[in-house]
């Protein structure tokens, strides 16, 4: 079977997942805008990877336009693997019937982009104001004052298991 991982990376994380994922599985990992439509037919199966904005998985529109045959996908994000979100990103991404795998990024506050920025700020002053806060929230209030990364290489397991 020839594999390949295509992903889109922020600031890093979600390339140093697919880099991770790579290596186990023995193929190559390629940026998603260095893929062309007609190089990935060559393969048997496409794993994407793409960082969350407000649970969009970022790229992933685009590379279903490109058709991959067998499509299995990973994004990266701040919450944690267990805070019930795979749903509500399976559900909004419309991945019903395509495997899924969620992994803990962090955040690098200085490398995102403006608009970025502007949106994690909103997020934040809305948790700030949250009068019950979960142990999720003070999490990710942490995360916000300062550089966060939950990178983990363990968190590939799952998704390598069902590859091989």
């Amino acid at each position: 079977m020839k594999r390949i991982v295509v992903y889109q990376s922020g600031t890093g994380f979600t390339a140093q997942y697919a880099k991770w994922i790579a290596e186990s599985l023995q193929c190559e990992a390629k940026e998603l805008k260095k893929v062309k439509a007609n190089e990935l037919s060559q393969y048997s199966r496409v794993i994407y990877g793409g960082y969350l904005m407000a649970n969009m998985v970022s790229g992933l529109d685009k590379l279903k336009k490109m058709n991959p045959k067998d499509l299995i996908v990973f994004s990266v994000g701040m919450s944690s693997p267990d805070s019930g979100l795979e749903k509500k990103i399976i559900e909004q991404n419309q991945l019903k019937g395509i495997p899924f795998f969620y992994f803990q990024g962090g955040v690098k506050m200085k490398e995102l982009g403006f608009l970025q920025r502007q949106m994690l700020k909103m997020i934040k002053k809305s948790l700030e104001k949250k009068e019950e806060k979960t142990a999720e929230d003070i999490k990710m209030l942490k995360m916000f004052n300062g550089e966060m990364d939950g990178l983990d290489v363990r968190a590939i397991e799952s998704l390598v298991r069902y590859c091989k």
